[in-house]
């Protein structure tokens, strides 16, 4: 499947979605066109999506209260014997606690995208997560979709960005085949190609928009959180 053809798809069906009408918590007024009082919202109580595992976490360097975070939730899933002490948590249980963690945090995202009234950041991307999980005829074939944090002057961020090449915080690395997506930016503007949920990384499309380069370029730090590779999304609803 070509990228345009695949970015054309995933833009179409996420602007038919609850995310493309959805308010926000906590709006950058940089990045908007016109007032924030047309798209933002006060925030609710207890904004939160599902714990996960960054993909930087591993067993070997786990701390000790990793561990026991991790043999705990290990207990919740039903993947670690309840009675057991937190030290019997072994390298296998806990990969597959990834895996777990991550199936349940697409779920949710996938169930919160039917009603998606406001939020923050990091719920857009997970609803935009659920919504790739629930249509992964969406993308290209063996495509790799990653949950990226960002660092800015204006606070975190989270986003989505696909087929990724290259160094996770050189933008200009990224390569001809990379796409952002993060309907939270879209709602910001009223211009397209601002208003798009998808951004090519490379000029040429109706999906490149400088200022949002512009705007991943201008934190002070971007790394990848957690890595879904395409089969995973296939599975998570098998």
């Amino acid at each position: 499947m070509p990228k345009l053809t695949a970015m054309t798809a995933v833009n179409q069906s996420l602007q038919s979605t609850s995310l493309s009408r959805a308010r926000i918590w906590n709006p950058f007024p940089s990045l908007a066109e016109g007032s924030t009082a047309t798209f933002s919202a006060p925030p609710e109580l207890s904004p939160k999506v599902p714990e996960v595992i960054e993909d930087s976490r591993v067993f070997g360097t786990a701390s000790r209260n990793e561990k026991i975070a991790a043999a705990a939730a290990a207990k919740n899933c039903g993947l670690l014997d309840g009675q057991l002490e937190w030290s019997t948590l072994t390298a296998p249980v806990f990969e597959q606690l990834r895996t777990r963690l991550k199936i349940d945090y697409l779920k949710h995202g996938a169930e919160s995208i039917k009603d998606f009234s406001s939020g923050v950041c990091t719920m857009f991307a997970c609803a935009a997560l659920g919504h790739l999980a629930r249509n992964h005829n969406l993308l290209d074939p063996g495509s790799v979709v990653e949950l990226f944090k960002y660092d800015g002057g204006q606070g975190g961020h989270a986003f989505i960005v696909v087929n990724r090449a290259g160094t996770p915080d050189d933008v200009d690395s990224w390569g001809p085949q990379c796409y952002v997506i993060d309907p939270w930016y879209a709602r910001h503007r009223i211009t397209a190609p601002g208003t798009n949920a998808v951004k090519d990384m490379t000029a040429g499309t109706a999906f490149h928009d400088p200022a949002f380069v512009a705007f991943l370029k201008d934190a002070n730090s971007r790394a990848v959180q957690v890595t879904f590779p395409h089969m995973q999304l296939i599975q998570a609803f098998s």
